[in-house]
């Protein structure tokens, strides 16, 4: 006797609720899983000076501490391993200026700032400085951090 049919060998349609309940509640899951917002990437940010190529790297934007990662080269595309790297954040429609902080040599061409903070959504400026065998550049990035 299968579980669909009652004892007398009829159609037992008690059965027919539960299935469509589970069938709408599978539905209902992968649209959910379908639509939930993903995580997103790294941020990328390119940019350069008339002595080196930048490309910025924060893996995790978000209000709070974000690591940040910085590869330079020079504009035919060695590396430059030697400098100093400072990276600011400040919030300029609220006139906040972060400490800078040192980026430390994490491998060939690139640098990585710890913990820089961002403490709250909306337009920032990502601001650096590397000091090179060549002097200083200075560069500023647009950023914005949502909520």
């Amino acid at each position: 006797m299968s579980a669909s049919t009652s004892a007398e060998g009829a159609p037992d349609h008690r059965s027919r609720p539960r299935r469509v309940l589970v069938a709408g509640g599978v539905v209902i899951a992968a649209i959910v899983w379908l639509v939930w917002p993903n995580p997103p990437g790294p941020l990328v940010l390119n940019t350069g000076t008339s002595h080196h190529l930048v490309i910025v790297t924060i893996d995790s934007l978000r209000v709070g501490h974000s690591d940040i990662d910085i590869d330079i080269t020079d504009r035919a595309g060695a590396p430059i391993d030697h400098a100093a790297v400072r990276i600011q954040a400040n919030q300029p429609l609220m006139g906040y200026a972060g400490q800078p902080v040192a980026a430390v040599p994490a491998g060939r061409h690139r640098f990585h700032a710890a913990a820089l903070p961002l403490m709250m959504t909306g337009p920032w400026e990502l601001r650096l400085s590397i000091e090179a065998h060549d002097g200083v550049d200075q560069l500023m990035l647009p950023l914005w951090v949502g909520g």
